[in-house]
C-alpha cells in the first residue's frame, strides 16, 4: 500500500462539517460549524470566495447544476451561485435545522428536510411540492430519475413524487432509520437503523430484507457507482455486501480492515469502484472494490477525519479533519 501523493491543502476557520465538489469538478467547498462556507479551485486549491453562510454551523452542502445549496442551524438552506458567490435565495425549512439536501439527478431541484417537514425547491428558490412526516426526517435521496424521493422518518421510509407531490407509497420497518440511500441505477433503497443493521428495499416489487449482526448503528452507507457493491459502517472493518446477481443474502461481504479506530465516514466514486474511508485515528484509505480487501494508498491527517470526497474526473481524492485541514491527494501516483 502507497502513501498518497500531497496535492494541496487549504486551513479552514473550524470543525468542518460538510464537504461538496461540483459535478463538473471545477470547484470544492467545505462548510464548517462556526457557519462559514468556503469555495475553492479544485485542482489548485485556490480560494475562490468564502462565505458568512449560516447563523450557527453549515449541516449539509451539494451542488446543482450552477448553484451550491448550503443548510444549515439557522433554520434555512441557502442558494449560491457557485462560481461568484453570489446569494440567490434563502430557503425557510420551516422548522428548527435544516439538516438535509438532495438535488435531483440532473440538478433542477432540491430537496430540503427541516424537523418533519421536507420541500421540494426549483433552482430559483420557489416551493414546487410541501410534504409532512410524522417523526423528524433522517435521510432523503431520489431514485436514478429523479422521480422518486426517499425521506427515511421514524421507523418509516416515505416515498413522495416530485411531480405531483403525492404519497406514492410508504415502507416500513420495527426500528428507526437513520439514513436513506438509493443505488445509482435506482434498483434498491438502503437504509441503516438503530437496531444495528442496514435494511434495503428492492424497487418494483418493493421486497425487503437486511443485513444485521453490526456492533455499532451503520452510520455511513456508500453505494458503488456500478450499484454492485453497499459499503457500511458500523464495524472495526468496513462492510461490503455485493448487490450483483443475487446478493446479498446468502452472500459473504467483503470485510476492509486497516483503520485501527472503526472508520466512521465514506465516500464512493461517482465513476471508478473506488472507495474512501475515514477514522478517528487520522487516516484516509483508498480502496478499489473491485480489488478485493487490500487497501490501495493511504495519508495521515492531524486528527480525526471529518469529511470525504473524490474529483469526478481527476484522479483526485479530498478529505477534512477535525481541526480544520482540507487536503488534496492524488490517488493514481
Amino acid at each position: 500500500m502507497r502513501p498518497l501523493a500531497p496535492v494541496w491543502q487549504a486551513t479552514l476557520d473550524d470543525y468542518p462539517t460538510a464537504l461538496a465538489v461540483s459535478r463538473d469538478g471545477a470547484l470544492i467547498a467545505a462548510g464548517t460549524a462556526s457557519g462559514t462556507l468556503s469555495v475553492f479551485d479544485a485542482a489548485s486549491g485556490a480560494l475562490l470566495h468564502t462565505l458568512d453562510a449560516h447563523a450557527g454551523g453549515v449541516l449539509a452542502l451539494a451542488f446543482g447544476r450552477q448553484q451550491l445549496a448550503s443548510a444549515g442551524q439557522d433554520g434555512h438552506a441557502r442558494l449560491w451561485d457557485a462560481r461568484s458567490g453570489a446569494a440567490i435565495a434563502a430557503l425557510p425549512g420551516g422548522s428548527g435545522w435544516v439538516s438535509h439536501l438532495q438535488w435531483t439527478p440532473d440538478g433542477k431541484r432540491l430537496a430540503t428536510a427541516a424537523g418533519k417537514t421536507a420541500t421540494l425547491w426549483n433552482e430559483q428558490g420557489s416551493v414546487l411540492q410541501k410534504w409532512s412526516a410524522s417523526a423528524g426526517i433522517n435521510g432523503l435521496a431520489f431514485n436514478a430519475v429523479g422521480g422518486l424521493l426517499a425521506a427515511t422518518a421514524g421507523a418509516e421510509v416515505l416515498l413522495w413524487r416530485a411531480a405531483d407531490g403525492g404519497l406514492d407509497r410508504t415502507l416500513k420497518w420495527v426500528s428507526t432509520l437513520i439514513n436513506a440511500h438509493w443505488s445509482p441505477d435506482g434498483k434498491v433503497l438502503a437504509a441503516g437503523s438503530i437496531d444495528k443493521s442496514v435494511h434495503f428495499w428492492r424497487a418494483g416489487a418493493w421486497l425487503d430484507s437486511k443485513m444485521g449482526g453490526y456492533q455499532k448503528k451503520p452510520q455511513a452507507l456508500a453505494w458503488s457507482a456500478d450499484s454492485k457493491f453497499l459499503a457500511t459502517t458500523g464495524e472495526d472493518a468496513i462492510i461490503v455486501w455485493p448487490f450483483a446477481g443475487k446478493g446479498p443474502e446468502g452472500s459473504k461481504p467483503m470485510q476492509l480492515l486497516h483503520h485501527l479506530r472503526a472508520p466512521e465516514v465514506l465516500a464512493a466514486h461517482p465513476k471508478k469502484p473506488l472507495l474512501l474511508s475515514g477514522s478517528p485515528d487520522k487516516t484516509l484509505v483508498l480502496w478499489d472494490l473491485k480489488a478485493g480487501e487490500a487497501p490501495q494508498g493511504f495519508a495521515t491527517l492531524s486528527t480525526a477525519i471529518s469529511a470525504l470526497a473524490f474529483h469526478p474526473t481527476l484522479p483526485l481524492a479530498f478529505a477534512t479533519d477535525a481541526d480544520g485541514q482540507l487536503a488534496a491527494y492524488w490517488t493514481d501516483q
